[in-house]
């Protein structure tokens, strides 16, 4: 049998891509200029005092000190893990240089930091008081939240990439585009 017709086991196996948690652009707007765009996307909000139970928007933008702050899905009202982006904006002659950051929401973190906290001090006063034995079996129901909590990766992962979609389709119309840099400046042998 002869090497072609072997099934492609030493082949390459396709990486999988991961999306970068930072993105950069350089755009024509300037930076009021750049969250307008953002709100006026009917699916945006910016984010207020609860006025209610209407219907919500898919994303809300928090003014921060540098930018803005983008939330998927702010009006859940569920457990599980929530996305967040940071743009942050800064001023460049004819538009401004946007960098944006995709990670966990704050309120997220402080929950799993809260839960393991809790879970670790009633496990350390009952190995003290009752035993290890006890202190285990106490300890399990925290893992059991803590496991359920961070099992809810697809949800994450859908809340980025819609994060994501939303940042590309707004930012990528007004980007200034690249040039294409030159074929291997720096070999010897190009004849230059």
């Amino acid at each position: 049998m002869s090497s072609s017709s072997q099934p492609s086991a030493l082949a390459p196996r396709r990486a999988l891509a991961r999306v970068p948690a930072v993105l950069e652009f350089t755009v024509t707007a300037d930076p009021v200029a750049v969250e307008q765009r953002f709100l006026d996307s009917p699916e945006v909000a910016l984010l207020q005092a609860h006025t209610g139970h209407g219907e919500d928007p898919g994303y809300a933008l928090e003014r921060g000190p540098q930018g803005f702050y983008l939330t998927a899905d702010p009006g859940a009202w569920r457990p599980g893990t929530r996305a967040i982006c940071e743009v942050a904006l800064t001023p460049r002659e004819g538009g401004a240089h946007v960098v944006v950051r995709f990670r966990l929401h704050p309120l997220t973190r402080t929950a799993f930091a809260y839960i393991i906290a809790l879970g670790l001090a009633m496990a350390g006063f009952q190995l003290a008081i009752a035993g290890p034995v006890v202190a285990a079996t106490l300890l399990v129901p925290f893992l059991i939240v803590v496991g359920l909590l961070a099992a809810d990766r697809s949800s994450l992962r859908r809340q980025q990439r819609a994060l994501r979609m939303l940042v590309e389709a707004t930012l990528t119309p007004i980007a200034v585009p690249h040039e294409r840099a030159r074929a291997a400046p720096f070999r010897r042998d190009t004849g230059d």
